[in-house]
């Protein structure tokens, strides 16, 4: 199933994992605050840390539920298993609901003339379907809070699947593409032995950060100007259950209150500094891009205020968001600082 996201450190976990172990040799409380795919907080579970992610976005929270506190399938005891349940959703009839009027490429959105093509029409329904059950399972108790949490995670590694765009939700196709012509099919993820003691919430990193007591941090913060609220309003809708009123021609649920400093080049120092001050932490381990917002010379420097710093660097594929992006590799640095 595909992430799609940007930045995302899927290819990279392991890696940072292991430089990581290089300085924590014994298992430590890590806190990944801006946790994303939930990637390295999976393979830092996997090497016996005990895991405190988060995410100021919902969407990000639950891939984080699905990789750090599932070892094995749920067993929806109401519906006689994972396996029958999945089976049962992909068999739902469809509703013409909010995602088929907003959303589908027949639909009559309430504010744009013409329909979003961010999906077939089948699949905008089916979305709906889907949801419509995983709320009601849920509000009739036939389901728990974490297998409802794990659904959604389906519903949106199956999304991101067949959705008609070029690399983000900011925008759709003008014209339904081959991969999104495919019916939607959600299927059961798998899990990961993540021994330790692991803990998933929502909200600000710093506020987050204030509240832990915790070995380390690792940060993996927006490097670039796109702002992940807007490019990936689709994702957190579903992972909210709710139904905001889309805004302008892309549809974007409201999104201002959800920006990250980090995504400005005149607020990024600000937020790291916000970030580091926040924590009560021995050691910080930052992920960082050579095309990040502030200039490895920078980044550096800041940190360098609170301790000494290491620097590892690895070479990376960039992410294309579509095809009119920079291609080929990019320079992936881990910072190491050590607090003072």
């Amino acid at each position: 199933m595909a992430y799609r996201y940007l930045g995302n450190k899927s290819k990279l976990s392991n890696w940072i994992a292991n430089e990581i172990g290089k300085i924590l040799s014994k298992p430590s409380i890590i806190a990944d605050p801006m946790c994303g795919t939930a990637s390295v907080s999976e393979s830092l579970a996997i090497y016996g840390h005990s895991i405190i992610a988060s995410d100021a976005l919902h969407f990000p929270t639950l891939h984080a539920k699905a990789r750090l506190l599932h070892t094995s399938p749920p067993k929806f005891d109401n519906f006689g298993g994972y396996d029958t349940i999945i089976r049962e959703l992909n068999s739902l009839s469809p509703i013409e609901g909010y995602f088929f009027r907003e959303f589908g490429d027949k639909g009559s959105p309430l504010k744009r003339a013409t329909p979003r093509l961010y999906f077939t029409a089948e699949n905008a329904s089916k979305i709906d379907a889907i949801r419509e059950f995983i709320r009601s399972s849920f509000n009739d108790s036939l389901i728990s809070e974490l297998e409802r949490d794990l659904l959604l995670h389906d519903l949106i590694l199956s999304v991101n699947t067949i959705a008609n765009i070029a690399g983000t939700y900011g925008y759709f196709r003008s014209k339904i593409s081959d991969n999104a012509k495919a019916p939607l099919n959600l299927t059961m993820s798998d899990f990961s032995a993540t021994p330790g003691t692991h803990s998933v919430l929502q909200g600000d990193a710093s506020e987050i950060l204030r509240t832990q007591e915790v070995d380390a941090v690792y940060l993996d913060p927006p490097y670039t100007k796109r702002q992940y609220a807007g490019n990936y309003h689709v994702l957190e809708t579903i992972a909210r259950e709710d139904e905001p009123e889309p805004q302008g021609e892309g549809g974007l649920r409201p999104w201002n209150n959800d920006a990250s400093d980090f995504c400005y080049k005149r607020k990024a120092e600000r937020a790291f500094r916000n970030v580091i001050e926040a924590s009560h932490t021995r050691y910080f381990f930052i992920s960082y891009s050579e095309d990040g917002q502030l200039s490895p010379e920078t980044l550096n420097a800041l940190l360098k205020d609170y301790g000494s710093v290491t620097v590892i660097t690895q070479d990376h594929s960039r992410y294309r968001s579509n095809q009119n992006a920079k291609s080929g590799s990019i320079l992936e640095y881990l910072y190491c600082l050590e607090v003072n």
